[in-house]
């Protein structure tokens, strides 16, 4: 190369001496395992692809993007982009590029956003590659290299990427994907079910970074200040992203409709939002989309309210001026004011109940009963609180009990309101006294599920006046044994090639092993010890000839002391898990309370029978 360098012109000389330069650091930073051999070669190939055509600056910058498309990290791109304005610094006589090319390479920001101005347009006009974009902003991931350059860049790519997404005249879709990619950079763990696999892959998120920091316009003096700086503008991003995400779900009721980040900036206008939308839903499929937007929402009102925690937080841990305080060490032994709480204002109620009643009425008027209590069994397990208040819940209640009252008590039973359960409890109980139910009822295993699970059960055993239900209750567990012992002996006598469809196997299973140990512990909690052994007797088979009354607590006790070791010893299978929709969540908190329950009731019988 330098036989050759004696041969050219000045510039060309310059450009092959920064070659060399490169190429030094380059060879170092592989040795040093900087840069992989894969990435090594990738650099190579792209650098001879386009370099050694252009002058000095169009090297460098092609020289470096080679490097961001190869993956390298910043501290590695850095170091190369130092040398090679150190000989621009040096001697830039021999320099002729266009003012357009030295511009592009002053400095790292402006080399960052060179290249990604060309990634943006190529987005902008539809290409479907996004692999350098996420080699672009995985190379800022690591606190790397200089770190007042790193932090320099960073905002230069954040600010342009923020500006892109709010380009107007872009397609929604692109400007979704350019949110969720600053969003995943910004905190990958926020909001980890909703981002793509591409991104997850892909995308290294930026250590010590907050994006919010970079939106913010003023310079906050005070702690508080700056975490409610913060907190707005990363509200910002998210609900620009879930308002684009809306649009393109509400298509599917009304493609002239548009959410915007106005609509979701709080909860009562995402309420006036939802209820609109409602009012223009008819069909199966628009039901559809607006369950889709609420899953959306969820996710953003969740997060506010805990970013309104953390600064009420913030709030707290500054406030040193409050009474506790003014005594110093005086009050020392003072004790704190209990915090007042009532039974049902202490629920905590989600933030969107009133979106929820009114997804929840379109259901119930449609009859869709099973699809309303999935939706209200899948919110067990997330946190944040009962889909309806106490009055949202009344609300519901009374329009499906002018339906059906089994359908009413059912939806009931899910929520945490004691009230509302035993009104529509009494009006099953006054149904069933008129000889009003249907024969479906008596196998109907949601109803035996839900009556397990709230703990109803106890109140209707105990209470005479709801005799009638107590009646249904145990015929439903006579019913439902019987099928569970015939699909045993099918099973058996088959040897396991003849047995019940899947669904019904697995609820059998689960009331042999579930339900049935639950409901006999019921009874023996409400002092109906007899009965309970009366019906474990029978589902034992024990032989008639024996006096029934005699060994009826003591196979009671054998019978449940059976079930606390498969418990304790983990024997048998876990195929009572198998049966789910649309309770599953319900079974599960019904599982996890089994073994304290089936403990309690050997506990209030006598010590003496064996």
């Amino acid at each position: 190369m330098q036989e050759f360098m004696n041969h050219e012109s000045p510039e060309e000389k310059y450009n092959l001496e920064f070659l060399m330069c490169c190429l030094e650091v380059f060879t170092r930073l592989v040795i040093e395992g900087r840069i992989s051999p894969r990435q090594g070669w990738s650099i190579v190939i792209g650098y001879v692809n386009h370099g050694l055509a252009g002058g000095f600056a169009v090297d460098v910058f092609i020289f470096c993007r080679a490097m961001v498309f190869a993956g390298c990290e910043f501290g590695a791109i850095a170091e190369v982009y130092s040398v090679a304005t150190s000989l621009l610094q040096t001697d830039s006589s021999s320099v002729t590029d266009s003012e357009r090319y030295l511009e592009g390479i002053q400095d790292l920001s402006r080399l960052y956003l060179s290249i990604l101005e060309t990634i943006l347009q190529n987005l902008a006009d539809g290409s479907l590659e996004h692999s350098y974009l996420h080699r672009l902003m995985s190379s800022l991931s690591r606190m790397d290299g200089d770190l007042v350059d790193l932090k320099r860049v960073r905002h230069a790519v954040w600010e342009r990427m923020a500006k892109f997404s709010d380009n107007l005249m872009l397609p929604s879709h692109v400007r979704v994907y350019a949110l969720e990619l600053m969003q995943f950079i910004t905190d990958p763990g926020r909001n980890a079910k909703g981002f793509s696999s591409e991104l997850q892959s892909n995308v290294l998120p930026w250590e010590g970074w907050d994006g919010s920091r970079s939106i913010a316009t003023e310079s906050e003096t005070t702690a508080n200040r700056e975490v409610q700086t913060q907190t707005d503008a990363s509200s910002r991003l998210t609900s620009t992203l879930v308002a684009l995400k809306s649009s393109q779900l509400v298509r599917a009721i009304s493609p002239s409709i548009e959410i915007s980040p106005d609509d979701l900036l709080t909860v009562d206008s995402a309420v006036s939002c939802f209820l609109r939308l409602c009012g223009e839903a008819s069909s199966e499929p628009h039901f559809d989309a607006l369950l889709a937007i609420l899953e959306e929402w969820e996710g953003l009102y969740t997060i506010k309210r805990d970013e309104a925690d953390a600064a009420e937080a913030a709030d707290d841990a500054n406030d040193w001026s409050n009474d506790d305080w003014d005594e110093g060490w005086e009050s020392f032994q003072e004790e704190p004011a209990p915090k007042e709480t009532t039974n049902d204002d202490s629920i905590s109620v989600h933030p969107l109940h009133e979106c929820w009643l009114e997804m929840f009425k379109k259901l119930a008027t449609r009859f869709q009963y099973r699809n309303l209590l999935t939706l209200i069994d899948q919110s067990m397990v997330k946190s944040n609180g009962a889909l309806l208040d106490q009055v949202g819940v009344l609300s519901l209640s009374q329009i499906v009990l002018g339906i059906d009252c089994f359908a009413a008590l059912k939806v009931a039973l899910l929520f945490p309101y004691e009230a509302i359960q035993l009104q529509c409890l009494d009006a099953v109980e006054e149904k069933l006294k008129q000889g009003g139910a249907p024969d479906v009822v008596g196998k109907d295993h949601e109803f035996l599920i839900l009556v397990l699970f709230s703990g109803i059960i106890s109140t209707i055993i105990s209470r005479s006046s709801y005799g009638t239900t107590f009646s249904l209750l145990c015929y439903m567990v006579g019913n439902f044994s019987r099928r569970y012992q015939e699909a045993q002996l099918l099973s058996i006598k088959h040897r396991g090639r003849m047995e019940p469809e899947n669904n019904e196997k697995d609820f059998l299973f689960l009331f042999g092993r579930i339900l049935f140990p639950c409901f006999v512990s019921e009874l023996v909690k409400a002092d109906q010890q007899i009965l309970a052994g009366l019906l474990v007797t029978k589902f034992m088979h024990t032989n008639p000839s024996l006096s029934l009354i005699n060994i009826a607590e003591a196979s009671l006790r054998r019978f449940l002391e059976r079930q606390l070791q498969v418990i304790q010893g983990n024997e048998g299978t876990h195929q009572d898990a198998n049966f789910g929709e649309p309770l599953a969540n319900s079974i599960s908190q019904l599982r996890g309370r089994f073994q304290n329950l089936i403990q309690s009731a050997l506990l209030l019988l006598s010590t003496d029978v064996r």
